[in-house]
């Protein structure tokens, strides 16, 4: 009876002292607190390279070049001009989200033929102006969606500005196709005035690198919409490329609001 009292008192004293370390732990696992730790995707900096197409239409201020025009019995030249060419991009790889680009860009338009009478002869009239530059800029991208980027950005360069008046007169023909024509023949004359100009171009552009290949292939593809500012710093007018001409009106400009569109082919994220 001893003995088995001895065993029941043993088992319960082995009993207790395994129990005892377990509450004391379940005591501790209740006080500990657990933080939840957010894994933030990292973005992947703005690459690009490539280049393509662009038409952009541009709006200068040409009130005085049309008053003249207009005092000569000549129409309007219309507004906006219409303007193509290219534009090639590429990534700065040591400042993230940074690119350079070059641009050039080109149009004209063209005031309707008019008829006029001099010294009883009948004469017809053309007017062409013509603008095209070169740039040279910086882009800095902010990632708006996958894809999905908008670029401020600064660019400097030159350009030409002309304005040409042709005419000639109604039924007059040229014996020959001499360069420069015949200096003796009075029936046909061409006057061109011209400006070579430096320009500066903030502006802002929205591109968006559509996954044609799929979405996770690379980007080959992007489409650009642009908006820019170009204040143009005239030189030096010229008439026919050799006579100065003084006392032009400073509104004789290049400068003006563009929009552009085009599309780019390269690999862009």
């Amino acid at each position: 009876m001893i003995a088995s009292s001895k065993l029941y008192l043993g088992t319960l004293l082995l009993l207790i002292g395994f129990n005892t370390p377990l509450f004391a732990q379940d005591d501790k696992l209740d006080a500990l607190t657990f933080e939840e730790t957010i894994i933030q995707e990292e973005k992947i900096p703005y690459f690009g390279v490539g280049g393509g197409f662009m038409v952009s239409v541009f709006s200068p201020n040409i009130d005085d070049i049309n008053s003249q025009l207009n005092s000569n019995g000549m129409d309007n030249v219309s507004t906006p001009i219409t303007m193509t060419g290219a534009l090639g991009v590429a990534t700065i790889g040591i400042i993230p989200n940074t690119r350079i680009n070059i641009v050039n860009l080109g149009g004209s338009s063209t005031v309707s033929e008019k008829s006029f009478i001099i010294n009883n002869d009948n004469y017809n009239r053309k007017v062409f102006y013509s603008l095209a530059y070169t740039g040279f800029g910086i882009d800095y991208a902010f990632q708006l969606a996958r894809s999905l980027n908008i670029l401020p950005g600064i660019s400097g360069g030159w350009g030409n500005l002309s304005v040409e008046t042709a005419q000639c007169k109604v039924g007059s023909t040229v014996s020959n196709g001499t360069i420069g024509g015949s200096l003796t023949d009075p029936n046909i004359y061409a006057k061109r005035i011209e400006n070579n100009y430096v320009l500066l171009q903030p502006g802002i552009a929205l591109e968006f690198a559509p996954p044609i290949l799929g979405n996770d292939k690379p980007r080959v593809v992007s489409l650009r919409l642009h908006a820019g500012y170009t204040l143009s710093f005239m030189g030096e007018w010229k008439e026919n490329g050799i006579s100065v001409i003084t006392n032009q009106p400073d509104t004789f400009s290049a400068s003006g609001l563009g929009i552009q569109a085009g599309i780019m082919i390269g690999l862009f994220n």
